[in-house]
């Protein structure tokens, strides 16, 4: 089988192509670092030395998908405007000075404690980064949406997953 035909059968599948090839690189990379193959180890070791630049811009990703959890939690959506401690103010400015208020304080808990925590805890920092940022990502798009089909998003939060995760278990 020729990759032009692997790749027409991936096309032709149910899933978006970029997250078999996520799920696809995620095993590789799952698998080569379980055997201690040396070539997949090295191959990882050059991209996230390539890339280690970025590694500020992961963690920015990581704490927007932190707040992203968090602020779900505050605002619900929908018609009714009925959103989390409204009643408790008495009016929409003193609501709104509270939630930035409340933005402010985790988002600046969440600046004093995510980098710090990820940085060193592994040396692919914007791998597992990155893999963390898609699985969490898809996860807070669809919270609350009623008719979300996991079926359709699982290569890629298993393939964000393993990135996230393997690295550090292996």
């Amino acid at each position: 089988m020729e990759l032009k035909d692997i790749h027409h059968r991936i096309e032709e599948s149910e899933y978006k192509p970029w997250q078999v090839y996520l799920l696809a690189f995620s095993i590789l990379v799952t698998a080569g670092l379980w055997f201690d193959v040396q070539l997949v180890e090295s191959i990882l070791l050059g991209i996230e030395g390539l890339v280690s630049g970025l590694d500020w811009l992961v963690i920015l990703g990581v704490q927007g998908v932190i707040i992203g959890f968090v602020a779900e939690g505050l605002y619900e959506q929908g018609d009714g405007y009925a959103k989390a401690a409204s009643n408790l103010f008495g009016s929409k400015d003193r609501t709104l000075v509270f939630r930035i208020g409340v933005m402010t304080l985790v988002s600046g808990m969440i600046t004093k404690v995510v980098p710090p925590s990820l940085e060193g805890l592994s040396d692919y920092l914007v791998l597992q980064s990155l893999g963390l940022i898609i699985a969490a990502g898809i996860l807070l798009v669809h919270q609350r949406s009623s008719d979300w089909n996991w079926e359709t998003e699982w290569p890629a939060i298993v393939g964000g997953g393993l990135l996230a995760f393997s690295p550090s278990l292996v």
